[in-house]
């Protein structure tokens, strides 16, 4: 899968600075079900809207934990995959890198129940479906003051632009 992009402090915080920790690997999904409607996490909690998918467990692949983190999160199983690309983070203000493999993932009913972790329990995270541009607009559009949301928000939008130059 080819590299979408390399996000770092200079670029999403107007910083300087770099980190050499070796980095965390994750899978997320633009996530779209037989409706047309995609999925979006949000977090009540921080007010953040982002793409499902998380942590890769040791020994997983990409499209394994990419199953698991959907299932988990949104209730659905892949019908089918496409890798869209990665995009590589490196947050030199907190020491940590990370490695997202983004997917373009259909999925289709029944749902299961969701199964958030605590932490999302905690945080109020839910799943909603909304059509692609509303989806992008949530995501790119709050003006976010802290530094872990402005990362988040950046690895979404670099992920959904490549996502949306393949749909044409």
């Amino acid at each position: 899968m080819k590299r979408i992009c390399l996000l770092t402090d200079r670029k999403v915080l107007k910083k300087g600075g770099f980190s050499r920790v070796k980095p965390r690997l994750t899978a997320r999904a633009i996530l779209r079900n037989k409706e047309g409607l995609y999925a979006a996490m949000y977090s009540d909690r921080f007010r953040l809207y982002s793409l499902p998918g998380g942590g890769m467990e040791p020994g997983e692949t990409p499209a394994k934990a990419l199953r698991r983190e959907l299932l988990e999160e949104t209730g659905c199983r892949c019908v089918s995959i496409q890798g869209v690309g990665i995009v590589e983070e490196n947050r030199a203000y907190c020491n940590f890198t990370q490695r997202s493999f983004y997917y373009a993932v259909q999925t289709e009913e029944p749902y299961e129940t969701p199964q958030p972790t605590e932490k999302e329990q905690k945080n109020k995270t839910v799943v909603l479906w909304l059509p692609f541009d509303e989806l992008y607009d949530r995501i790119a559009t709050p003006v976010h003051t802290s530094n872990p949301r402005k990362y988040v928000q950046a690895r979404d939008v670099a992920a959904l632009d490549a996502y949306r130059k393949r749909r044409r």
